[in-house]
């Protein structure tokens, strides 16, 4: 159990300026008080000795923020963590008998969930807003509900008062901020796994052997643990300092305490704001998404040619349509199903965002270019699509005939074959990612190398400034250095010994070598996490060594995937739900017990759903177009990248047409940050354009990232950041701060418990789907769902 004193927030007599998220008391926020930087951490003996490390110089300019209304506007990591988040400990347990009964409840749900959005049309994170909605209304119902210790000694006789220790066991009575954020952080590390567990899917779907449920359970918790242990070698870098803010994490901090804190004051409106907007997605989304499902992509230039003839109705529907999978490019499409446009764009910051938005530009034009400029050969093929298809007759391709019942390449077949083909989209997904795993490295290095060695200059003084480190510094103990070794070793024998067993076509040293290379990516694609809310992806690079040391084996090119990419993946999971517990003051030896369960839980949960979906809907997962409900663009993507980088020697070559160009640009982005920084260091701004704000591994990811699936949603994302994080935040801080998490994650809570629903009760989750009647809003279900408003009829 976790005990702890409570350490108090600003106080309400402060005179500087404190955040509306700082849950100071109501009073002192309504009339605006202001909180001084100085006297919060001049707090009386033990309170005040660590917290007096911070640099006087430093909150001299705390003091100087800048102020709207006289409120403070966040502008980076060190005003989250002393103006938006709270840095009070209510002291009380976070592991109960209670919590952990929620927890491994809701991880059965968080499982299922997570692999039904794996299948869906539009990349979506699910951020599991509403799985914290689910815990509070459970375990507030478990408190009132089950008898409590002081009820039995007020109601039993004497001689039965011994049930009274078993009773409090089971219902301690209230229900804590941190029960109920360690309930829901379990449910969401069982969900982990979701993306590792992909790589059997891909064999169930593609391969006539697979390994089996043990292997595969095996396979996907090593992968978990190995990150975790990845991720508390690296603590001191990524977790503890205020930089690294980890920033979808604030909806959730902002939910948590208002659920639980002050809600007779402020708070008990924003409790009604999250109600109410719960509510009304819940209320909407049948319509979004089930009755009226052209609302994902009301695109006007698609209306205004209906009555065209084929033609101009195709190339209009390359441009602008995107409601249905791999219909379009979704220019100006509108989105109003928030399940797809989700919360994220409400918390990430508007320097990422910005990028992102740059990066949209450039994959619209390349898309549309590459293709009308036919290269590679791109009109004889389909204009989006993720599946692989025969040079000679554009169909889809047969790649069982070109591999043996062992998963190696039959030199022979392939030559009768001919070799596998991409989409010209699909090619330019590829170089932009490549580039971005370049980038990715040179431009951590260069532009944020410094506050690296400075975070680990403090862990080794320990010196650490920020003022939530500092308090779990204080009150809990840290989890000691060969907890995670011992964690890597274990991680590190289940997977050779999933390698060694299983039908991976894997060798022992390949296994060395993928593990090696995802320790290397994780810490990049950590630090950009935590600062930017972003990463890149990076199972290319892993695929392109697989290639290089396992040639002619797709299968074992899937696994190599897997250890390296997945790790990194995974590192990032649990590394925000880590950053979550500082910022909620959860005991870091309790997350390491509950994350270590629940990851091992959700590895065999999320196998299960895995195989129930590819059993039902194997046939509209292995269709290259997929539907608006369902659709394999992820798992053919990864069949496809395996089944090319197997034959690397063949495919990505500059001869007859090859794929050159795409390995390549692993050493183009690479180049490109250097070339920036060198810009940087000369020039502050160029025209309004201050030049350290260009993030080029953002801007490279997204350059690709309409090259498949549907792509409506776009608009309405930057539509809501710019609402969000400009003028909301710039011009509203009040506002912002109150509101804007919670209204987000309100939104998120109401469309994704209906979604839930309606996957099981009408979408065929189960087996049986129930499709609503066709009308216009409602197209009919096919590969020509949309072709009356932007198809080619």
């Amino acid at each position: 159990m976790d005990q702890a004193q409570v350490v108090p927030t600003l106080p309400s007599e402060s005179k500087a300026v404190t955040s509306p998220l700082a849950h100071v008391p109501a009073d002192a926020e309504t009339e605006g008080q202001l909180a001084a930087s100085d006297e919060k951490f001049d707090q009386s003996s033990e309170d005040g000795k660590d917290l007096k490390n911070v640099d006087e110089a430093e909150i001299r300019e705390q003091n100087e923020r800048e102020l709207q209304g006289g409120q403070v506007v966040i502008r980076d990591g060190t005003d989250v963590a002393r103006y938006v988040v709270s840095t009070q400990d209510d002291g009380d347990p976070a592991l109960t008998f209670r919590s952990f009964v929620i927890g491994s409840g809701l991880t059965a749900l968080a499982a299922c969930i997570n692999q039904i959005y794996f299948y869906k049309p539009v990349s979506v994170s699910f951020d599991s807003i509403f799985l914290v909605l689910i815990a509070y209304v459970l375990g507030n119902a478990w408190a009132r509900v089950l008898p409590t210790k002081s009820f039995v000694e007020r109601r039993l006789p004497n001689q039965a008062r011994w049930l009274a220790p078993i009773v409090h066991f089971i219902n301690p009575g209230h229900f804590g901020l941190k029960e109920h954020a360690l309930a829901s952080i379990m449910s969401t590390s069982s969900g982990n796994g979701a993306e590792a567990v992909q790589v059997f899917a891909a064999e169930k779907l593609y391969y006539t052997t697979h390994s089996s449920r043990a292997v595969a359970i095996l396979t996907v918790f090593s992968a978990s643990i190995l990150g975790y242990g990845i991720v508390g070698l690296m603590r001191s870098i990524i977790i503890h300092p205020s930089q690294m803010v980890w920033w979808k994490s604030l909806p959730m901090v902002s939910i948590y305490q208002t659920l639980h804190r002050d809600t007779q004051g402020m708070n008990k409106r924003r409790v009604k704001m999250f109600a109410w907007t719960s509510i009304s997605a819940f209320i909407w989304e049948p319509f979004a998404s089930y009755i009226f499902p052209w609302l994902n992509g009301i695109s006007i230039p698609c209306l205004a040619s209906m009555h065209a003839p084929a033609r101009p109705r195709t190339i209009v529907k390359n441009i602008f349509g995107g409601a249905n999978s791999n219909e379009g490019q979704g220019i100006l499409s509108l989105s109003l199903d928030w399940q797809y446009v989700t919360s994220k764009y409400m918390a990430l910051p508007l320097i990422q965002q910005a990028n992102t938005w740059v990066g949209l530009l450039i994959s619209y034009f390349m898309c549309l270019v590459l293709y009308y400029g036919n290269a590679w050969n791109a009109k004889h093929l389909n204009f989006m699509s993720t599946s692989l298809f025969n040079e000679k007759t554009g169909k889809a391709y047969n790649q069982t005939a070109v591999f043996d019942s062992s998963h190696r390449l039959v030199v022979e077949a392939l030559e009768t074959q001919g070799l596998p083909r991409l989409t010209a989209t699909n090619i330019w997904y590829n170089i932009t990612a490549m580039m971005a795993i370049g980038a990715l490295i040179t431009h951590i290095t260069l532009f944020y190398g410094k506050q690296i060695i400075k975070s680990v200059k403090e862990a080794r003084e320990g010196s650490e400034q920020d003022p939530h480190y500092l308090v779990m510094k204080r009150n809990y103990k840290q989890v000691p250095l060969w907890w995670y070794v011992v964690v890597l070793a274990i991680g590190f024998a289940l997977g050779m010994t999933a390698v060694c067993i299983g039908h991976t076509s894997m060798t022992w040293w390949s296994y060395i070598v993928a593990l090696g290379l995802g320790f290397v990516i994780t810490p990049f694609s950590l630090i950009l996490y935590g600062l930017l809310g972003t990463s890149v992806a990076t199972n290319n690079i892993s695929k392109m060594l697989a290639g290089a040391v396992l040639p002619g084996r797709p299968v074992a090119n899937l696994y190599f995937s897997m250890f390296s990419h997945e790790v990194t993946v995974l590192a990032v999971f649990l590394a925000e739900d880590l950053k979550l517990s500082q910022y909620l003051k959860i005991s870091y030896r309790t997350m390491f017990l509950c994350q270590t369960y629940s990851s091992l839980l959700g590895a065999v949960l999320n196998y299960v759903m895995m195989d129930t979906i590819t059993t039902h809907k194997r046939n509209i997962l292995l269709d290259p177009t997929g539907s608006q409900i369902w659709s394999g663009v992820q798992v053919q993507s990864l069949n496809s990248n395996a089944v090319t980088w197997s034959l690397a020697k063949y495919v990505y070559t500059f001869k007859n047409n090859g794929y050159g160009i795409i390995p390549l640009g692993l050493l183009i982005g690479a180049c490109l940050p250097v070339i920036h920084w060198f810009i940087a260091e000369r020039y502050e701004k160029i025209g309004p354009i201050t030049v350290r704000k260009i993030v080029l591994p953002v801007i490279l990811v997204s350059s690709g990232v309409t090259y498949a699936g549907s792509t409506s949603v776009q608009t309405s994302r930057i539509l809501t950041g710019l609402f969000s994080q400009w003028y909301m935040r710039l011009r509203n801080p009040a506002w912002f701060g109150r509101y804007n998490y919670i209204v987000g994650g309100g939104l998120d809570a109401g469309a994704k418990v209906m979604m839930f629903i309606l996957t099981f009760a009408v979408n065929g989750g189960g087996g049986q789907e129930r499709a609503f009647p066709t009308w216009w809003g409602n197209p009919e279900a096919s590969s020509k769902q949309y072709a009356d408003y932007c198809g080619t009829g």
